[in-house]
């Protein structure tokens, strides 16, 4: 199969579908690799490292001449123009947020694999150390965000344990894996920490895993969440709902309860994003705005700040799905794995994703 490696036009998306040590791996299994010029760069790979693996450096027009494309995020509207039909494309594609790039996709009867979606065992590997990424990276913009040069409220929020100024206070909106992270840094910091999540068998988790720390696990209701934001330093939101757009569960008059000069880190928002105060999606070069007195912090590709970690972790996920259905072929490669099934949002040009198709009012179809 004729695979092509491209460089994301995203701003601030410096990561690359693939590492050398993963070009080398299809390049042994007899596939043909076509890497766009400069697509490592960003994270650290160069060109020579590629042709050493075997791939051929080529420009962006070819990159996008292969069978399967690999990215990191969906494919912008000035990249519909490369579209092939038929095409495979795979990457972190958060569908539900890019509406347009769906008919666009159903147009050029396209498969696109969606990896943050991909599930085995009720876990989300692919999804899991990016999720990761961001909520430690959550804690850190709080942090520098509260700074008054920034527009915040002028607090450290480690706080002087010496001197008895106490840390700040961080409030983290659901219990995966992101807030899981995000609370960690927090509370290494000397924070004090409330996660608010919804499922009990989740709290009990949660409760186990932080006995003893400075923390509380609180049952998530519109009530707790109003009681609870008004308090925060940084308020971060980590709420995923796997293949859809969240609601707007943090109304706009929860915000205004907030203290001035508080953060808020929406790291929902690749999906659409869960505070109702953000309409629009940020960027890693005007990463904030602010409302009600309060920093919004909104940029959809989080971990593309830390391009050389994403890459590496996402490589190490992608390896095993992208080779088998270079090795099999699309059809094949779906009969053999459930994981990979469930990560696929588009089929030849079709929704196969309910929670998609729901998402965005497009017509839904079973994969047979």
């Amino acid at each position: 199969m004729i695979i092509g490696v491209v460089k994301d036009l995203k701003q601030g998306e410096e990561r690359v579908g693939m590492t050398p040590e993963n070009v080398k791996i299809l390049v042994e299994a007899g596939h043909q690799l076509f890497v766009e010029n400069k697509a490592g760069a960003g994270a650290g790979f160069s060109n020579e490292q590629y042709i050493e693996a075997g791939a051929e450096i080529v420009d962006r027009a070819k990159a996008w001449e292969a069978e399967l494309l690999v990215r990191v995020k969906e494919p912008l509207e000035e990249e519909y123009q490369y579209l092939k039909q038929g095409q495979i494309i795979w990457g972190f594609l958060h569908l539900p947020a890019n509406k347009a790039c769906v008919e666009k996709m159903m147009e050029m009867n396209i498969t696109a694999f969606s990896a943050e979606n991909i599930a085995a065992d009720g876990i989300f590997p692919l999804l899991k150390p990016l999720s990761a990424i961001a909520g430690r990276r959550a804690v850190n913009l709080g942090q520098y965000y509260l700074e008054k040069q920034h527009g915040g409220q002028g607090i450290l929020l480690p706080g002087i344990p010496d001197s008895g100024i106490e840390a700040g206070h961080v409030v983290i909106f659901g219990g995966g894996t992101a807030a899981e992270n995000a609370a960690d840094i927090a509370l290494s910091i000397g924070c004090s920490v409330v996660i608010l999540e919804l499922n009990d068998k989740r709290i009990q988790e949660l409760e186990a895993r932080y006995l003893g720390k400075n923390i509380q696990i609180i049952k998530s209701t519109t009530e707790a969440l109003e009681e609870h934001i008004k308090e925060a330093d940084v308020f971060i939101s980590t709420i995923l709902i796997p293949g859809a757009k969240p609601p707007k569960l943090v109304k706009e008059y929860m915000v205004k309860l907030m203290k001035p000069g508080s953060v808020i880190v929406d790291i929902a928002i690749d999906q659409g994003g869960t505070v109702e105060t953000i309409e629009h999606a940020t960027s890693h070069a005007n990463p904030v705005f602010v409302k009600h007195d309060v920093i919004h912090y909104a940029v959809p590709n989080m971990p593309g700040a830390t391009p050389r970690t994403s890459t590496l972790v996402m490589s190490k996920g992608n390896i095993e799905y992208l080779k088998l259905i270079a090795d099999k072929g699309l059809d094949e490669a779906l009969a053999a794995s459930l994981p990979l099934t469930s990560g696929m949002s588009v089929y030849k040009g079709q929704i196969v994703s309910l929670a998609l198709a729901e998402s965005i009012d497009l017509p839904h179809v079973e994969k047979k």
